[in-house]
């Protein structure tokens, strides 16, 4: 009797043990479908403010109160309201205050991408209405169209150097120009899904750059990963929620692992901390008044055997060149980006610019602006004693990559 009881006991508690591991699974599976939602949701609400439209939509969310009231009786209306306040997160675009109309800020979404990082960190009026869009292309041009007034673009990186299609996009057109500069360390991160072990990872998915960015890093952390490209940093952060994913893990900021809910398997050291360069777009107007250390940003299309020809007009002009980035514009072409010290309006600059023609198909000053950032961008920038980049950078004059410091361009491509 008491061996059949003991055997019952013992039969009971398997079943228990077992029933509450199928517990343990169930709740990691409705985790992981919340954090899908909360990564979804935060898409449509980014494209929804992109359209100019408020981010939640009150019709829309009763509805889902609703089935989960239906679904799971009076209860369900708890779990449904919660659910939407987790989804909210946090709003990218800060409250209107009066009734006076917003300054609309395009960037390279969606939302929690480096991009979105410096477009949050630029200083401007209250209330600054920052919109996600899906290419670097559409970001710059939109001041230019009337679907922003400005727009917040990576240039270059410290690691990856110059983002090719921000350059070509500003040598495209006349209807923009940089208005200004700033650079953000940017806080690389390997994230994945909740419960992912670092030794189950076979694929890693990012940006281009940003893949490029942590490349030796990535390769000491998981030797024998594969790596895929995203549309942008965060998109690959949220794209990680699905079920479906062909990826284990993504580089992304720790800023966006946090917003999609990820876990931190591993990240690179501050002394491996890349840094991008990022510009103001705006209208193409009159320029700005000199400030005494002023840049000015010339695009130049010329045949490959006329490179050398520009180099050496450049030092005999002595333009002082804190950037040169030489880019394939075709088989026998190049789009070189000239970030030169000096104002638009100075007398010699206009004669090296008179000069550079002689040697181009195509030259567009494509802005002139501060050397230095803006006094109160907010986003920890390095800095270092005015002048010390243009130093560095003119000794590298012509080498295609650059290295300024406080306000002297020349540090790479990033997203």
């Amino acid at each position: 009797m008491e061996h059949t009881m003991s055997h019952a006991e013992n039969a009971g508690d398997r079943e228990v043990t077992e029933a509450r591991e199928r517990l343990d699974q169930l709740d990691q599976q409705i985790i992981r479908a919340v954090k899908e939602r909360v990564s979804f949701s935060a898409l449509v609400q980014s494209s929804r403010i992109a359209r100019g439209g408020c981010r939640t939509d009150s019709a829309r969310e009763n509805v889902v109160v609703g089935r989960y009231q239906d679904g799971l009786g009076p209860a369900g209306r708890d779990i449904g309201l919660s659910l939407l306040r987790l989804c909210r997160g946090r709003d990218p675009v800060p409250a209107v205050t009066g009734g006076a109309r917003r300054l609309r800020r395009a960037f390279l979404g969606p939302a929690a991408s480096v991009s979105h990082q410096a477009a949050e960190a630029w200083p401007g009026p209250p209330g600054a209405e920052l919109l996600p869009v899906d290419s670097l292309e559409e970001a710059v041009a939109g001041p230019g169209k009337g679907a922003a007034e400005e727009a917040v673009v990576p240039l270059e990186n410290s690691v990856s150097g110059p983002v090719h299609d921000t350059l070509f996009a500003l040598a495209a057109g006349d209807a923009v120009s940089v208005a200004g500069q700033a650079r953000l360390p940017v806080d690389w991160v390997l994230a994945a899904a909740p419960g992912t072990a670092l030794t189950s990872v076979d694929t890693v998915a990012s940006h281009p750059h940003a893949l490029t960015q942590t490349k030796r890093w990535l390769t000491g952390v998981l030797p024998g990963a594969t790596s895929t490209s995203a549309a942008s940093t965060s998109r690959s952060a949220a794209g990680l929620l699905r079920p479906d994913a062909p990826y284990e893990a993504v580089i992304c900021t720790r800023r966006a692992a946090e917003h999609y809910r990820l876990d931190v398997l591993a990240r690179p050291g501050r002394a491996q901390m890349p840094v991008t360069r990022f510009v103001l777009v705006r209208p193409t107007g009159a320029p700005p008044a000199p400030t005494g250390n002023d840049v000015t940003s010339v695009a130049l299309t010329a045949p490959v055997s006329a490179l050398t020809g520009i180099l050496e007009c450049l030092a005999q002009e002595h333009a002082e060149v804190l950037g040169l980035h030489a880019l394939p514009a075709g088989e026998a072409s190049r789009l070189l980006w000239l970030d030169v010290r000096g104002h638009a309006t100075d007398p010699h600059l206009l004669h090296v610019l008179s000069a550079l023609r002689e040697h181009g198909e195509r030259l567009r000053m494509a802005g002139t602006y501060p050397a230095a950032p803006p006094a109160d961008f907010a986003a920890g920038q390095r800095t270092s004693p005015s002048g010390e980049g243009a130093r560095a950078a003119g000794s590298r004059r012509g080498t295609g990559g650059g290295e300024g410091r406080d306000g002297d361009p020349g540090e790479g491509r990033g997203r």
